[in-house]
């Protein structure tokens, strides 16, 4: 990753945000999409028992 040389002090302040949010984003983007999997596998398991 290049280093952001704006601003001296807010940009050695911005490389060390901008890992952390990517790292917090992939985990929540994860979390999310695995609930999503459990929610729809689950909804058609529930809708074809009601048939």
């Amino acid at each position: 990753m290049a280093q952001n040389y704006l601003h001296e002090v807010k940009g050695i302040q911005i490389n060390a945000f901008m890992p952390a949010t990517a790292w917090n984003l992939k985990k929540k983007m994860k979390r999310l999409s695995e609930k999503a999997k459990r929610f729809f596998t689950g909804y058609k398991i529930k809708h074809t028992l009601k048939r």
